[in-house]
C-alpha cells in the first residue's frame, strides 16, 4: 500500500486493505463521500483542522486473528517516511505530518528517543489515534482514505518484500501471482461484515490477471473470458468502435470521465510567454474540438474550459477564454492578443509532450490550430520515464531548452479541488526535478488563497474558496485546459451490481457480484 499510485490499483486494493475511513460503495456523487471504515466515525477536530482524533471499532482482526490496534495504524503510516526503501506513493501524509526541523526517517532508521516513532501521531491506547498536522487541513479525512493510510502490523513487515505477503484486513486474502500472472483473492475467515460497513464481498473468489497488454484485455472482456478491465484505461479505439457499433454491447458499456485533464502549461520563464498577452493568444487560438476529435471524439474525451474536472465537488461550467463557435478557436481574439504582446505575425515555440499514449495526437492537433494564427510550434517528444523527472518537471531544463509549451495531463489523488490545484499552482510546490507546477505559478496572493481554502472546514465555503484559487490561476493564463479524458468500459453479461465509482473511475470492485 505504501507504493501504490493508480486509481485502478486502489480500486482492487479495497478487497484486502482497509483504512480508518473509506469512500462509500455507491455510484455518483454519493460514492465520493468519505465514510467510517475501521474507525467508528469520521475525524474529529477541535482546533480548526490541525488535530484529528479517531476511535477504532471493536472486534477488528487481522487475517491471522490478531486484534487490530491503533499502533498498527500508526506503523502503516510511518512506513511512508522510509522513502529510500519504499518510494513511489503519494506524499500527502508525509508533508502534513513531518516536522521539517527534525524530519522522521521511517521505522527502519528510527532515531527517536526510545524508538517511539512519528511524534505527530499519538496512540494513547489501543483504539485511539490522534494526528497533529503541521498546518490546518480540511481534507484530512480524504487523505486518510487513500490506501497509503492502510495499517500494517510491525511484526509482519518485510520492507520491500511486504508486497509479496500483505496482511489483510478486508474480506479477502491475497495469493500469487501464479505462473500465469494471476492473483487470487480468497475468503478471509477473520473478516466480519458486522465490522465492515463498506465492502459487500459478494464473490467467494476473485481472480486478477496481471501484465496483460491492452488489446488482449479488450479481447478477454469482449469474449466474456473476463468480467471487467480494472486497469482504468478503458477500451482501445478498435474495441471501442466495435462496442459503439453494436447496440447489445453499448447497453453494457459506460463512458465516465476519468478525472484526467489535459492542458498546455506556459511557463512565464520562457519568452515570449513571460508576456500574458502571448499566453492569452494561445488560449483563444486553440481548437479544442479538433483535440477531442484527435483522441476519438465524444466517447474518448469531454471538452475542458477550466482547471476543474467534472468529478470534483462544485464543478463550475465557466469559460474564462471562450473558444468561439463549436470550440474551434477564436482567431480574432487570438490575433488581438498577439498584437498586444508585440508579436502580431506570431512567434515560434517548442512544445514538449510524452512520446506515447494520447499525447502526440493532442500535441499535433493543438499545434495545427496555433499555426492558424502564426504561432509556429515544434513538437518535441520525450520518454514518459523522463518527462516529469528531468524534462518538463525540471525548471532549469525548461528554460535551457525553451520549452514554452508543455502538454501535461493531471488528475487529483482524491476528489477535492485541493488535490487537483495545489500541485499545479502553489509556488511552494516547485521543485528542481519532478516538479508538477509546470507553469511555475506562485506569489503571495495565490499562496494566501491556497492557505485560506486549505483550512476551510465547511464544504460549501471550501468550494467557494477553491474557486477563488482557480480564478487566480486562470487569470494568469499560464494553463490552457484542453480536454478531460473519458474511458469506455464494458461489463460482462453475468456481472451484477455494476456501477462506476466516482473516485476510482472504474467499476467498483468492492461491490461487484456475478450471477
Amino acid at each position: 500500500p505504501a507504493r501504490s499510485y493508480a486509481p485502478g490499483v486502489w480500486n482492487v486494493m479495497r478487497l484486502y486493505t482497509r483504512q480508518l475511513v473509506s469512500y462509500a460503495t455507491k455510484p455518483g456523487d454519493a460514492g465520493a463521500q468519505v465514510v467510517p471504515d475501521l474507525a467508528t466515525g469520521l475525524g474529529r477536530t477541535t482546533d480548526g483542522g490541525r488535530t484529528w482524533t479517531y476511535q477504532l471499532r471493536p472486534g477488528l482482526r487481522w487475517d491471522d486473528g490478531r486484534p487490530v490496534t491503533a499502533q498498527d495504524v500508526k506503523y502503516g503510516i510511518e512506513r511512508l517516511f522510509a522513502s529510500d526503501v519504499l518510494p513511489g506513493g503519494p506524499t500527502w501524509l508525509v508533508t502534513l505530518l513531518d516536522d521539517r526541523g527534525s524530519p522522521y526517517d521511517g521505522p527502519y532508521r528510527d532515531r527517536t528517543p526510545g524508538h517511539l516513532g512519528l511524534r505527530s501521531i499519538a496512540t494513547p491506547d489501543t483504539r485511539t489515534i490522534v494526528f497533529r498536522l503541521v498546518r490546518p487541513f480540511a481534507d484530512w479525512d480524504k487523505v486518510l482514505a487513500l490506501p497509503t493510510a492502510t495499517p500494517v502490523p510491525a511484526a509482519r513487515d518485510l520492507g520491500t518484500r511486504y508486497a509479496a505477503h500483505p496482511a489483510s484486513l478486508g474480506p479477502y486474502l491475497v495469493s500469487g501471482p501464479d505462473a500465469h500472472g494471476v492473483l487470487a483473492f480468497t475468503r478471509n475467515r477473520f473478516w466480519s461484515k458486522a465490522t465492515d460497513p463498506v465492502r459487500l464481498a459478494l464473490p467467494d473468489r476473485v481472480e486478477l490477471a496481471t501484465n496483460i497488454v491492452p488489446a488482449e484485455r479488450d479481447r478477454r472482456v469482449l469474449s466474456g473470458q473476463a468480467d471487467a478491465d480494472v486497469s482504468g484505461s478503458g477500451l482501445q479505439p478498435a474495441a471501442a468502435a466495435q462496442v459503439l457499433a453494436d447496440p447489445a454491447l453499448t447497453a453494457r458499456a459506460d463512458d465516465p470521465t476519468t478525472g484526467t485533464l489535459r492542458m498546455l502549461a506556459m511557463p512565464p520563464t520562457v519568452p515570449p510567454f513571460d508576456n500574458p498577452h502571448c499566453r492569452r493568444a494561445v488560449q483563444y487560438a486553440l481548437d479544442k474540438a479538433a483535440v477531442k476529435d484527435a483522441v476519438g471524439g465524444a466517447a474518448a474525451a469531454a471538452l475542458a474550459t477550466t482547471l476543474w474536472p467534472r468529478g470534483l465537488p462544485g464543478y463550475p461550467a465557466i469559460t474564462p477564454y471562450p473558444g468561439g463557435d463549436g470550440n474551434r478557436g477564436d482567431q480574432t481574439a487570438a490575433r488581438s492578443e498577439l498584437a498586444g504582446c508585440g508579436k502580431a505575425t506570431g512567434f515560434a515555440a517548442n512544445l514538449a509532450v510524452v512520446a506515447d499514449g494520447r499525447g502526440p495526437a493532442v500535441a499535433a492537433a493543438a499545434a495545427r490550430s496555433l499555426g492558424e494564427v502564426g504561432i509556429r510550434v515544434t513538437v518535441k517528444r520525450y520518454p514518459r520515464t523522463q518527462f516529469l523527472s528531468v524534462v518538463a518537471g525540471a525548471p532549469a531544463v525548461v528554460r535551457r531548452d525553451q520549452l514554452g509549451l508543455i502538454l501535461a495531463d493531471w488528475s487529483a489523488d482524491f476528489p477535492s479541488p485541493n488535490a487537483f490545484l495545489v500541485p499545479l499552482a502553489d509556488g511552494r510546490s516547485i521543485r528542481p526535478s519532478g516538479n508538477t507546477n509546470l507553469a511555475e505559478l506562485g506569489g503571495a496572493a495565490l499562496e494566501q488563497a491556497v492557505d485560506d481554502a486549505t483550512a476551510t472546514l465547511d464544504p460549501v465555503a471550501a468550494v467557494t474558496a477553491w474557486r477563488a484559487v482557480e480564478t487566480l490561476v486562470m487569470q494568469s493564463a499560464a494553463y490552457a485546459p484542453l480536454i478531460e479524458d473519458r474511458a469506455l468500459l464494458l461489463a460482462s453479461p453475468r456481472l451484477r451490481n455494476v456501477y462506476v465509482h466516482p473516485v476510482y473511475h472504474g467499476y467498483d470492485v468492492a461491490s461487484l457480484g456475478v450471477s
